[in-house]
């Protein structure tokens, strides 16, 4: 099985400094992932970009704010919870919530949210009660499930002057959905109450994807914690198990130039290790589950293992694991690259967050 080497130029030859990584690999990578797996987008920031502040609330001893990212004739509705107390600077999280979890989420007695059909939770009041913000984005309105056959004629698609005829590169939904990401981080720069230095973004399974692509394409956004995002994700595409690129190439998550690799991922010219070195020299952690198979945690720590050297080129750790092969439960966080498998099925859990945070606040305190 062979693997696209990280640090050899398309051109064949050897990166071996950060200054022929930032000066022609990264770019290069980052090339290739836009023509051949999320497509290139017909837009990034928009001129007349503005945020609308529709409500101001307090709720399970959090305050809310319910905001418009806005332009043109278009708009996306999205939430931020803060904790109650006024005058510091949060650091923040942008989470990723695509409609089937919008859909079966429920506020619990405690503020914290959960859904027992997708086993997955969104604690946000445990989130704040720590100190950070964190904006919720629902998927619905930058563009809907690949299940509504929308085919491209809605949402952010449709809110832009003279879009151009779609191309095999052409964007599709986990860029489209990463774009609203960046849109978020844009809207935390107008907010004195967000600390700019501390931004994550994070998601599960497609959000988990999005999450990635949002922060191997924003350098702003400091830590990318991808869940359970596997195939087109944080996993290996070849020789891994579950989910392939003949699977995933049902939906319209990747671009059309990405379903022509669907029975020969072996000719991809990129793999997705290469995707998480992008969010080197920031920070990354992984999470996944151990009877996850589709998304297969096994091919998304190989990837981490192979993405390692974009961070040694800093003079960084990138994951750091002192096992063999990972201890259930474990969390190998003293790298820049973090990682862990956590028993049960695709979700995303109390677990994966508590750790998540303590990850976050050890970057913001500086011990990584």
């Amino acid at each position: 099985m062979h693997i696209p080497e990280l640090l050899k130029t398309l051109g064949g030859q050897d990166v071996n400094t950060v200054e022929e990584w930032e000066t022609f690999r990264r770019g290069e990578i980052l090339d290739l992932y836009q023509n051949y797996v999320y497509g290139t987008r017909d837009i990034e920031r928009p001129e007349d970009l503005h945020f609308v502040l529709k409500s101001e609330s307090e709720a399970y001893g959090m305050r809310v704010k319910e905001l418009d990212a806005a332009f043109g004739d278009y708009s996306f509705p999205f939430r931020v919870y803060y904790p109650m107390g006024k005058g510091k600077k949060y650091p923040a999280f942008v989470y990723v919530m695509h409609e089937n979890l919008e859909n079966h989420f429920k506020v619990l007695d405690d503020g914290n949210m959960y859904t027992e059909e997708l086993v997955s939770s969104l604690p946000l009041k445990d989130i704040t009660d720590r100190g950070f913000a964190i904006a919720v984005m629902p998927t619905r309105d930058i563009y809907r499930e690949w299940t509504t056959h929308s085919n491209f004629e809605v949402g952010v698609f449709t809110a832009y002057k003279d879009p151009k005829p779609r191309q095999k590169n052409s964007w599709a939904t986990i860029s489209a959905w990463a774009w609203g990401v960046s849109r978020i981080v844009d809207y935390f720069e107008t907010d004195d109450e967000i600390d700019m230095t501390h931004i994550a973004s994070t998601g599960h399974s497609r959000s988990g994807k999005t999450a990635l692509w949002a922060g191997a394409t924003d350098t702003r956004i400091q830590l990318v914690a991808p869940n359970n995002s596997g195939c087109g994700g944080a996993a290996i595409f070849r020789g891994k198990k579950g989910e392939h690129i003949k699977n995933i190439s049902v939906t319209d998550w990747f671009c059309d130039k990405f379903r022509d690799y669907s029975e020969r991922e072996e000719f991809l010219p990129v793999d997705q290790h290469m995707v998480l070195s992008l969010v080197a020299p920031r920070y990354l952690y992984v999470t996944d589950s151990i009877l996850d198979e589709w998304a297969d945690p096994d091919a998304e720590l190989l990837a981490c293992k192979l993405a390692s050297p974009a961070y040694e080129l800093y003079g960084l750790h990138g994951l750091v694991m002192d096992d063999e092969a990972p201890v259930l439960n474990k969390v190998y966080q003293n790298g820049h690259i973090a990682f862990h498998v956590k028993e049960g099925d695709h979700s995303q859990l109390k677990f994966d967050w508590d750790n998540l945070m303590d990850y976050f606040e050890d970057i913001i305190e500086g011990n990584i």
